[in-house]
């Protein structure tokens, strides 16, 4: 029995649906600089459309310190970080904080991703080629039409 249920978590695990976001999907423009502890945290991007519909593109594990990804540039992506935990005691818990993102050319984005006494917090900076950096307001998907 035990064979057959840790053959079964093995599938399962395969077969999660996770789809790496390609490497190669434009220059890297954006860091992600992730602290967490006893949560697992990954970043789902969606492409935005002219009608605002968000198709998924893939996922980045947070699984580092520092990940830097290329998010195209002078258009709207839509970003979704999601935190997972579980525990014998607590159960599972999922968190997520999502943000449409419209990037520009030759700027620098950075994401501080944190969970600290459960608290989840995702905090956007956008950087010009010459000037101070501007945290970037969290938008919901609605505000693509804006």
């Amino acid at each position: 029995m035990k064979a057959v249920l840790a053959g079964a978590l093995v599938l399962v695990a395969g077969c999660g649906g996770l789809k790496t976001y390609p490497e190669d999907a434009a220059p890297r423009n954006l860091t992600v600089r992730t602290v967490t502890s006893g949560v697992r945290a990954e970043l789902d991007i969606h492409s935005v459309d002219s009608q605002c519909r968000a198709p998924y593109v893939g996922t980045v594990r947070l699984d580092k310190a520092s990940v830097a990804v290329g998010i195209p540039a002078d258009g709207w992506s839509y970003l979704k970080f999601d935190f997972a935990s579980s525990s014998f005691l607590r159960g599972s818990h999922r968190m997520t904080k999502e943000t449409l993102l419209r990037t520009r050319a030759g700027h620098t984005y950075e994401a501080e991703v944190t969970y600290k006494d459960d608290i989840y917090n995702v905090v956007i900076r956008e950087k010009p080629p010459r000037g101070a950096r501007r945290e970037v307001p969290l938008l919901d998907l609605a505000s693509c039409s804006k």
